[in-house]
């Protein structure tokens, strides 16, 4: 299959990459040079998906306006381009408190945007080797964590998100749900993580940017015959 990733060398798109390293793939991604703002398709492309864009919740606060840019404008273009194409796309957990922050609101946009065939995954916390530095996971193994929250989160590990993806390369988007929600469909008190991993800082209540509570139900994807393998205890 010719398969298309945009976002092809991110945390996400590495894993990806490796896993569909038969297939013939065609990369976007700025660190090569391809911006997402340029892209295109060739015609011949088999399946889409799209990853990249700006992903912090904290950060979209005080850049609203790049978030927008890079994350509605540039993924409609691809969209549009990509309209009789089938697609996964990287929304967000956040989509589903959609006015908590700009970042939010612009994966909730995403999902008014996409056309039939083209499948968000709302993705939760995702943890793995080579994450981005803003999650929990990293922080708390590389030291840098210097509080945590009394959110509540779920936690899922890369090689299952990987899974997901590759479902629907198998199974086709056709008759696919606009969105899925993608975890383990398990709840982890933030401070109960943080102790297990033996770190010793202090709590600190959270704010209202991220979602207080935030847990996939996993039924959709279930019935697809997907489920999450690994733990965050693990």
């Amino acid at each position: 299959m010719k398969i298309v990733i945009t976002g092809s060398r991110g945390f996400i798109g590495k894993y990806l990459r490796s896993a569909l390293d038969k297939h013939n793939i065609v990369e976007w991604d700025t660190k090569i040079g391809k911006d997402i703002k340029d892209f295109y398709l060739d015609g011949d492309e088999d399946f889409v998906i799209h990853l990249a864009g700006l992903i912090s919740p904290r950060d979209s606060i005080n850049d609203p306006h790049d978030y927008w840019l890079q994350n509605v404008e540039y993924s409609k273009k691809i969209f549009d381009t990509c309209k009789d194409v089938p697609m996964v796309y990287a929304s967000s957990a956040a989509a589903k408190e959609y006015w908590r922050s700009p970042y939010g609101t612009t994966k909730k946009v995403l999902e008014t945007l996409a056309h039939k065939g083209h499948v968000g995954l709302r993705f939760e916390s995702i943890y793995g080797d080579g994450a981005s530095d803003i999650g929990l996971i990293t922080r708390i193994k590389n030291g840098t964590i210097k509080y945590h929250t009394n959110h509540i989160r779920d936690f899922i590990h890369i090689d299952d998100i990987i899974g997901a993806i590759l479902l629907f390369i198998m199974q086709g988007t056709r008759d696919a749900l606009p969105y899925y929600e993608v975890g383990t469909g398990k709840e982890h008190l933030v401070s109960d993580v943080v102790k297990h991993f033996g770190v010793d800082v202090p709590e600190k209540e959270g704010d209202d940017i991220e979602i207080f509570r935030s847990i996939a139900d996993i039924t959709e994807m279930k019935k697809l015959g997907w489920k999450a393998m690994r733990s965050v205890y693990d």
